[in-house]
């Protein structure tokens, strides 16, 4: 997984804290102002081997890593488009 992603809650607005499940479990903070992750925990084994998702931290959401990705893509998207706009 890229360092770079940036995940957004569609749900409750978050884009600070989540988890990400995959065959490791870690959580990650990052900064909306700069898009990109500014910690990250160390990697943990994820005992359900089965399970692959981002949870928002917040409202404990449960979405695809797909599903997230896109998200937060658009919003930086958005995000970008209107930096230029003000610029």
């Amino acid at each position: 997984m890229m360092t770079n992603e940036f995940f957004i809650c569609p749900v409750c607005g978050n884009n600070k804290d989540f988890k990400i499940i995959f065959s490791s479990f870690k959580t990650i903070k990052q900064s909306p102002v700069i898009g990109i992750r500014t910690e990250e925990s160390n990697a943990l084994p994820n005992l359900r081997d089965t399970d692959n998702y981002i949870e928002c931290s917040w409202c404990l959401k449960k979405y695809t890593h797909d599903v997230a990705l896109n998200i937060g893509r658009r919003y930086m998207r958005a995000l970008k488009r209107f930096q230029n706009k003000i610029s």
